[in-house]
């Protein structure tokens, strides 16, 4: 009967795989080019990508009931992650890409910043309204998230300057050596303080996602990945790639610290599809 079942399941795949075939011969597919009701034939202009993508990202949010944060002060976010960011030694001043990237971090991990709130000269003139992803993260986390973002662009950023101290980055955390430079140390001070938020098994996966962060970025700069041809085979091989390079285990995993979620079993089955919904949003937005 078993043996039956399972011949009689491959007939059946078989058939519908015809089937298909023969309606893709009749019906040329749409694609992101040539979207669905146009004609890449008929002369007519195409859709930009911009225009294809506004209205699933306008109905997706609209029908998961997104609603924009009220603002509230956050000037103790950017206070505090400023005297973090002085005791890491990482410079950051004003016009340089490193401040950039530091707006960046705080515009991230930020509840609101408003005109009305803002007393430190300093704050970004472009930052009226930020909009937030951790409203209800103690100051403390906020500000972890935030530097973690600042330093993990500077990361991407920069590899490909110093590709030798990157390539041993991880040779040394393992050996619990010193890092070269102030970017790097601090690196490696967040991965040892992931362990101060976070529940050690989730902690665990949050180093080893900042780990492969650093060394995807290495393999990017090696002769040995650019001159990489794609072949049939290698079909999964741009999914391995970005959910390495895009870090999104770990800002997953961000959305749940041990002082507010203390039991894992009720979040770990969402990290999978949170990890791959951040990949590939960011992907697109960016």
């Amino acid at each position: 009967m078993g043996q039956y079942i399972s011949s009689l399941r491959s007939h059946i795949r078989a058939s519908d795989s015809r089937t298909r075939n023969a309606k893709a011969l009749e019906h040329k597919p749409n694609s992101l080019a040539d979207p669905p009701g146009s004609d890449c034939d008929s002369g007519k202009p195409k859709q930009g990508l911009a225009a294809i993508l506004r209205p699933i990202i306008t109905s997706f949010v609209s029908d998961i009931g997104c609603i924009d944060p009220s603002p509230e002060p956050s000037e103790a976010l950017w206070v505090a992650t400023r005297a973090y960011a002085d005791q890491l030694g990482v410079n950051y001043d004003k016009g340089t890409h490193s401040w950039e990237c530091f707006q960046m971090g705080i515009t991230y991990s930020a509840v609101s910043l408003t005109s009305a709130t803002r007393s430190d000269a300093a704050l970004p003139v472009n930052a009226d309204v930020l909009q937030v992803c951790f409203p209800q993260h103690s100051l403390e986390v906020q500000v972890y998230i935030g530097t973690y973002t600042w330093l993990g662009i500077l990361l991407d950023d920069g590899t490909s300057k110093s590709p030798d101290d990157c390539s041993k980055f991880i040779e040394r955390f393992a050996a619990g050596q010193k890092q070269p430079t102030p970017l790097l140390e601090g690196w490696a001070e967040l991965m040892r303080l992931a362990f101060k938020y976070w529940d050690p098994v989730v902690a665990n996966f949050i180093v080893t996602a900042s780990l492969n962060f650093v060394n995807v970025n290495v393999l990017e700069g090696r002769h040995e990945f650019k001159k990489l041809k794609p072949t049939p085979g290698g079909k999964k091989w741009p999914w391995f790639m970005r959910d390495k390079d895009g870090v999104s285990d770990a800002y997953a995993l961000f959305t749940f610290p041990k002082d507010r979620y203390q039991d894992m079993s009720n979040y770990l089955e969402m990290i999978p599809d949170m990890s791959s919904y951040l990949a590939l949003t960011n992907d697109i937005l960016s």
